[in-house]
């Protein structure tokens, strides 16, 4: 019975020890940061109706956006990410029309991405400023989240949907700098 904590002790040594030089993960023990622009693009769709009278269908929006970002990749044993992007988002709606929304934003993530983003959401009529958290899976500029639109002001004329799912991936990755 007393041999039997030890063996535990043993076998969790030997099975989940980490050392700088491993076999399998060759860059595990690389401590540095890489820092590289990108060009991000993304998908992102939305179902809600705002009220009761209006079906799903017509509440759909899909949005595509285009953003420049600036990527802190860290190294080491769990290495993470951090962006910091700006771009704008283009939508379009089943039952309104075409909205833009320019927007700022940072992520940042090692396996699970947690992010935050301002709009200014506008059909070149109204305009509605709006924060938008989000978290989901990703690393390094690229991400598959689920979001909340907040609104900052009050127009409720302006009819754009307030959850969403969406992917943004970089596709053009500047030359690395590292620190």
């Amino acid at each position: 019975m007393r041999l039997l904590p030890l063996l535990f002790l043993f076998f969790s040594e030997c099975l989940f020890s980490q050392s700088k030089n491993d076999s399998i993960f060759y860059n595990r023990g690389n401590m540095k940061t890489s820092i590289y622009p990108a060009f991000l693009v993304g998908y992102h769709f939305s179902g809600d109706a705002k009220d009761n009278t209006e079906t799903w269908k017509a509440g759909q929006m899909h949005t595509i956006e285009l953003a420049y970002a600036k990527v802190f990749k860290y190294g080491g044993h769990h290495g993470g990410s951090k962006v910091y992007y700006i771009g704008s988002d283009f939508s379009l709606s089943n039952k309104y029309d075409f909205f833009v929304a320019p927007k700022v934003g940072i992520s940042v993530g090692a396996g699970f991405t947690f992010g935050t983003e301002i709009q200014l959401q506008t059909n070149f009529e109204k305009f509605v400023p709006r924060i938008m958290p989000y978290f989901g899976i990703g690393g390094w500029g690229g991400k598959f989240y689920i979001g909340y639109n907040f609104r900052l002001a009050k127009a409720e004329s302006l009819p754009i949907n307030t959850g969403h799912i969406g992917i943004t991936w970089p596709i053009i990755k500047g030359k690395d700098k590292k620190d």
